[in-house]
């Protein structure tokens, strides 16, 4: 499915290419920095001799002066209901979801306004300087103008999201200190029951963004009733826009950070144990901001679009790089399965995303492909493969503009990126094929970058127009980045082109594990360096290409090394998979998965084999979850199993020998964004990464019976890694 070439190797073009973006540092042979900047290059954002960036409310205030009225914060208008007996938000009737209407939009200015009247009202309220201050809610301008109320006062947001789970809010609320939360209201809910049982007693205020003419969210005035509940814990409950009264009527000065100043702890969930509060400088995320003109340029007249987590450093450092140059972010509505919508009215010019978005949106393509007659597939494979050819050309090959007219443009267009001049992807590797896909479909540049929190998000970033994929681009011009042999998994820096940990140091580097010292010192080591615990390695051209996890590696009885990531994101190819989880240990000679089917690909199986149990199906409702359940538990499952499987085997040429799986377990049970791995039931990190330790425990059961049913039974004297003890 979508293969442009299947004897073309990404890696191969790579690895030929010489034309240096990184070089060698006197710390070692493979240790590199940014092409053309000196040893120890701190780099920080120079807007003038007399004017230099050291924090992100100088970034927001240099958006301000560049673009005093344009468009900074942009919001979908809530429509109300005409129904008298409906009384409320308008819903549309065919999605039964909420209507939202055009953007609305709030400048630079009057954000400006606005975030420094809600910073002097926290003031009356007493917050001090350097207070932690939590905010609870889902991507929206007021996180943003929460944001920078506190950072114009020195205090230091704490990021909040519900998929965490209670215990996680708990111990974060707890260990941060909370004395004030900024929330929506409905995570209120979860706040009121934490109060109830005395779970969180360093609360005082809780600030929720309330209603706003502007916006036409009237539904979310704050209610008498809840005041009342959280006075009964003792606790405020205060709307946003009181808070920015109380300002306006308590006017003081700002209390600006300085550079070390610390601007976020942000909690990562991590995949075992509690959420690790990482703490963040304004340095540290200017390190990171500073650095984008080296890459890629941002125009007054780009906009973004909001959807990942503003919990999560990808997306806070991508709108802080907007607000420094004065460009828009439009703001999901809250709901990922009315995201086309959103794009389709708001048409982004800028586009991040992670792997997993991209692939489902590939095999959402390609599997519409397969659907038509012999002849428009022949038309599409043919044009795919020629802007495929073209787009990894290094000598500029020239895309076919008939292709791109007919096919390409209009695709696009239904799904609101015709303007999308850049792609952005974090979080985990891009596999080489997506990438691709996006230049041909999209149109546009597609670059990769790589980094984690305690890095500020960018350690390192593809430069654009590299027709280059498979790497992650050069070291961030702020920092130096080296590998480490790592000789148990045989990743040598003598290798012909050295591998080996990827080690990290200079300002882009966090100040540690909020009260975690013990979690702090496994990260850094010796010479201020701070182990990634990610596989590198360095090709030809200075780029990185990360290969492996040193976590995600485990040897077979048999004394092979398989490296799960990478046969997974082989496998995911699969038009049949939705999510794939690969597993092995130590006391067997082969590998098995456990496959949560794509549940459209089934469904138009099932169709057209009339095994589907109810008519007129819709995707994700609680009729079609229960008949998915039905249809691969049923009397088909045998048939089903094989044909995902035959689909899996497809892809076994691209895996050696022993990385090929020996049977699979099919999960059954979906959400309604048909997910079976989700945030909720600790299977998924909410950057989208498995929680295998969770996933092991999960499945374990079914795994070691599939273990017998191929000749590999558990013996008594095993012990499998994270098994629940009876």
């Amino acid at each position: 499915m979508g293969s442009s070439n299947s004897t073309f190797s990404y890696d191969d073009q790579l690895l030929s290419d010489t034309d240096l973006q990184s070089q060698e540092t006197k710390t070692g042979p493979a240790c590199r920095r940014f092409a053309g900047f000196p040893e120890n290059c701190l780099l920080p954002f120079e807007e003038s001799k007399e004017a230099t960036i050291v924090t992100i409310w100088d970034a927001f205030q240099r958006g301000v002066r560049i673009n005093p009225k344009g468009n900074m914060l942009g919001t979908r208008h809530f429509e109300k209901s005409t129904d008298s007996e409906s009384p409320g938000y308008k819903i549309d009737k065919q999605t039964k979801f909420v209507v939202r209407g055009k953007y609305v939009w709030d400048s630079y200015e009057e954000v400006a306004e606005k975030s420094l009247s809600v910073g002097f009202g926290l003031c009356h309220l007493g917050i001090k300087q350097n207070a932690n201050v939590g905010i609870f809610a889902q991507n929206r301008a007021e996180w943003i103008v929460s944001a920078l109320a506190l950072w114009s006062q020195s205090m230091r947001v704490v990021s909040l999201y519900a998929t965490l789970g209670e215990n996680a809010v708990e111990y974060i609320v707890t260990q941060s200190e909370l004395e004030l939360i900024f929330i929506e209201k409905k995570s209120l809910k979860a706040i009121a029951a934490l109060l109830a049982e005395n779970k969180i007693p360093t609360v005082k205020y809780i600030v929720q963004f309330d209603a706003n003419e502007k916006y036409g969210n009237f539904l979310e005035v704050v209610d008498a009733d809840d005041i009342k509940t959280v006075a009964d814990y003792n606790v405020k409950l205060l709307g946003l826009s009181e808070v920015e009264k109380l300002g306006q009527e308590h006017k003081s000065d700002p209390v600006l950070p300085k550079s070390d100043d610390l601007c976020y702890i942000m909690y990562t969930s991590g995949t075992t144990g509690n959420p690790k509060g990482v703490m963040l400088s304004h340095g540290n995320v200017i390190s990171a901001l500073s650095a984008i003109p080296h890459y890629f340029p941002i125009e007054k007249h780009d906009v973004h679009i909001s959807y990942l987590p503003l919990a999560h450093i990808f997306e806070t450092v991508m709108q802080g790089g907007f607000f420094l140059y004065g460009a828009s972010v439009g703001f999901y509505q809250g709901n990922v399965k009315m995201l086309t919508h959103d794009f389709i009215t708001l048409r982004p010019t800028v586009l991040a995303g992670v792997p997993r978005v991209f692939a489902k949106i590939y095999q959402k393509v390609f599997a519409g492909v397969e659907q038509k007659n012999c002849m428009v597939k022949w038309y599409f494979n043919k044009a795919y493969k020629y802007q495929c050819e073209a787009v990894r050309d290094p000598k500029n090959k020239t895309r076919d503009p008939t292709y791109d007219t007919k096919l390409f443009i209009p695709l696009r267009t239904k799904v609101g990126l015709d303007r999308c001049r850049l792609v952005i992807s974090g979080a985990a590797p891009l596999p080489p094929h997506i990438a691709e896909f996006l230049k041909v479909v999209v149109g546009a540049d597609v670059i990769q970058g790589y980094g984690m929190t305690e890095t500020a998000a960018v350690l390192t970033l593809c430069k654009l127009k590299d027709p280059n994929v498979g790497h992650v681009g050069p070291p961030n011009p702020a920092c130096e980045v080296r590998l480490v042999a790592v000789p148990e998994m045989n990743y040598l820096l003598s290798d012909k082109h050295p591998r080996g940990e990827v080690q990290v140091r200079g300002p882009c580097v966090f100040k540690g594990y909020f009260k975690n010292e013990e979690a702090t010192a496994k990260t850094m080591v010796e010479g201020g360096w701070m182990a990634t615990g990610d596989i590198g390695r360095w090709n030809p051209n200075g780029t990185l290409s990360i290969i492996d996890r040193k976590k995600n590696i485990f040897k077979l009885a048999n004394g092979e090394y398989i490296a799960s990531e990478k046969i997974e994101n082989v496998y995911s190819k699969s038009p049949f998979v939705g999510q794939i989880w690969v597993y092995g240990n130590s006391f067997k000679n082969f590998i098995v998965a456990v496959v949560v089917p794509n549940a459209e690909q089934i469904l138009s199986l099932c169709e057209e084999k009339k095994w589907w149990p109810s008519e007129n199906p819709r995707v994700g409702n609680p009729q079609f979850l229960t008949d998915f359940k039905t249809v691969i538990e049923g009397e088909h499952k045998d048939q089903i199993k094989t044909i995902i499987f035959n689909s899996l085997k497809a892809f076994n040429s691209d895996l050696k020998r022993f990385e090929q799986l020996k049977d699979i377990v099919i999960e059954s049970e979906i959400d309604s964004n048909l997910t079976a791995f989700t945030e909720e039931n600790s299977c998924m990190t909410p950057t989208f990464k498995l929680r295998r330790l969770q996933l092991l425990q999960r499945y374990v059961v079914q795994l070691k019976q599939l273990y017998a049913d191929n000749g590999e039974p558990p013996k008594d004297s095993e012990k499998w890694p994270g098994e629940k003890e009876n």
